[in-house]
């Protein structure tokens, strides 16, 4: 109980997230919800759920859903008149997020860090609700932990500091402020430790996340923006580092079973 009580206050305290009013006039548009893309989304669904387990493909579901709403509302929070919530976020398959280039590498980060730091509240909240509910409804009980652990893996794949991913934007951001380099030397590094996973565990999941450090590494070029101040930078490396170990924390159950 007293976990739920807290993750209620933390979902009060997050209100603010989603209340605050948008600085123009704009709209938020579907993008990708025609036959072809819902062919491409049930075909992801569906390796989804050979890799873990049908009651996960909901969880995954609900996690892409709230991870593009998340990031469309932080479009409009910054300004930009038009943003589309994506039913396959990926670069060749889906319109661009915004018809505007992002002016600062600090708005950049701000909607790369807000769809995942506000995925934390309901993954808590269903946490808080898994122990009250399991002795009455042991089946909704079950539902809300695997999409809470889904929520918590989603997120931090996303965060993994691959391009076009989330994680990618932030460390691009991050780099130009310190080290131009830095970006993809890390990238190397954790794709060598997938790619080594892979090798060791023959893992098909450790599969695919080498080769999504593999192709971060055609994304080479760098957007016309303003850098990051050495103080924003460290704002954003420190929101980085707590939102990544918050939701490796929820997934970790099914993190560790992917090897």
């Amino acid at each position: 109980m007293t976990f739920l009580l807290l993750a209620i206050a933390l979902g009060l305290f997050a209100l603010p997230l989603v209340t605050r009013p948008l600085t123009s006039q704009g709209r938020i548009r579907a993008s990708g919800f025609n036959g072809a893309g819902v062919i491409v989304g049930f075909v992801i669904t569906v390796a989804v759920v050979s890799l873990t387990s049908p009651r996960f493909g909901f969880g995954f579901v609900l996690a892409v859903m709230l991870h593009e709403l998340g990031s469309a509302y932080a479009c409009r929070i910054i300004g930009h008149e038009v943003a589309r919530v994506r039913l396959i976020p990926l670069p060749l398959l889906a319109a661009p997020r915004s018809d505007r280039p992002f002016g600062h590498a600090l708005e950049e980060s701000f909607t790369a860090l807000y769809a995942p730091a506000l995925a934390i509240v309901p993954m808590v909240l269903c946490f808080g609700l898994f122990p009250i509910l399991a002795p009455i409804a042991p089946m909704v009980a079950n539902l809300l932990r695997v999409t809470a652990i889904m929520l918590g893996t989603f997120n931090f794949i996303m965060l993994l500091p691959f391009l076009p991913f989330a994680g990618g934007r932030v460390m691009r951001a991050i780099s130009g402020a310190f080290w131009p380099r830095f970006g993809t030397t890390v990238t190397l590094f954790m794709t060598a430790a997938f790619t080594s996973a892979a090798l060791r565990d023959h893992s098909i999941a450790m599969a695919l996340l080498a080769a999504a450090g593999l192709q971060s590494l055609w994304h080479r070029r760098q957007p016309e923006q303003a850098p990051l101040s050495s103080n924003e930078a460290l704002l954003v490396m420190a929101c980085y580092a707590f939102v990544l170990t918050v939701h490796y924390l929820g997934g970790s159950w099914l993190l560790n079973g992917l090897r």
